[in-house]
């Protein structure tokens, strides 16, 4: 048995299309695949907590069809059932998770290839704790945790007008660059202390801090080139005293992983760390964003199983 989790909003409606495509297969109702619909924020955890409660000896996989917020959930929702792999169908607006561990389409074919024939590929995810107005209990991430700038964009991206039409156009990254552009007026730098495996780095002018599992986020932008989502620590990286102009100078390069030669570009790595703030500032989980004065991360020791074509 498929269990298939779609997000029928997910870039803008994509998700839900390619689904209807993938339901008249005739693979799909011999490969018995039993669908869920996603119905508000978090729902996709509930969907995969009630499901592998249910259906656990009978589960081949479980795929999900919507984009990097949809997958974080249900990983989430397996939290207690870690031996059910996991496949994806990206088709979301930034699916940098499926980039993070090779997946490079999301057709009809890619979903016959993981019903008939999947590779497993093996991976370790981060796991988080914040403290804002209240501790969170611990939870999972797949791509990458920021905090400050990038957050500050993550926020103005999520509830703009034009991220909608620029997903229907196919194009949905190009809202991560016109949310920089917005974000560098209303964004201001922050004294913050990095902990790092014990070591304690301080910045005074921190711009952002970025702790990658896998190189890419923003749709695409490579932030951590160095980063691999098999290897045992994080990658971090701060910018620090930069100006706002520069920024967008910084940001063209990203795409192409060459801002780590910038010298306001300072990179770490380590398996558990610590962020800690003079003030709450934003922060974005997976491209979900909240307010934080402090963030503790850091890398599972156990490997994850995913499905990949």
């Amino acid at each position: 048995m498929y269990i298939v989790i779609v997000n029928p909003t997910a870039g803008n409606g994509k998700a839900m299309k390619l689904f209807k495509t993938i339901q008249k297969d005739p693979l799909f109702k011999q490969k018995e695949c039993r669908t869920f619909l996603t119905e508000y924020e978090g729902h996709g955890k509930k969907i995969a907590e009630q499901v592998a409660e249910i259906y656990k000896e009978k589960i081949t996989s479980i795929l999900v069809i919507g984009g990097d917020g949809t997958l974080n959930e249900v990983m989430n929702g397996l939290r207690h059932h870690r031996s059910i792999p996991v496949s994806t169908i990206p088709a979301g607006s930034g699916n940098d998770f499926s980039r993070g561990i090779g997946v490079k389409s999301n057709s009809l074919e890619l979903f016959r290839k993981l019903v008939t024939r999947p590779k497993s590929r093996r991976c370790r995810l981060g796991m988080y704790t914040i403290n804002g107005r209240k501790k969170l209990p611990p939870a999972f991430f797949l791509n990458s945790i920021g905090i400050g700038f990038d957050a500050t964009v993550a926020l103005i991206a999520n509830k703009s007008r034009y991220k909608k039409i620029l997903n229907r156009l196919g194009i949905g990254s190009l809202s991560y660059v016109l949310a920089l552009i917005q974000g560098l007026s209303r964004f201001e730098p922050v004294a913050l202390k990095v902990i790092v495996d014990g070591h304690v780095s301080r910045f005074e002018k921190g711009f952002m801090v970025t702790i990658s599992n896998h190189p890419f986020y923003g749709g695409g932008m490579k932030i951590a080139p160095t980063a691999h989502i098999q290897k045992p620590e994080l990658s971090v990286l701060v910018i620090d005293d930069i100006s706002k102009w520069k920024v967008l100078f910084l940001f063209v390069t990203v795409f192409f992983g060459k801002h780590t030669r910038f010298k306001e570009v300072h990179l770490l790595k380590g398996n558990v760390i610590t962020i800690e703030a003079e003030q709450r500032i934003p922060i974005q989980i997976d491209g979900d964003t909240s307010m934080a004065d402090t963030c503790e991360i850091k890398k599972t020791e156990e490997m994850r199983e995913f499905h990949v074509a």
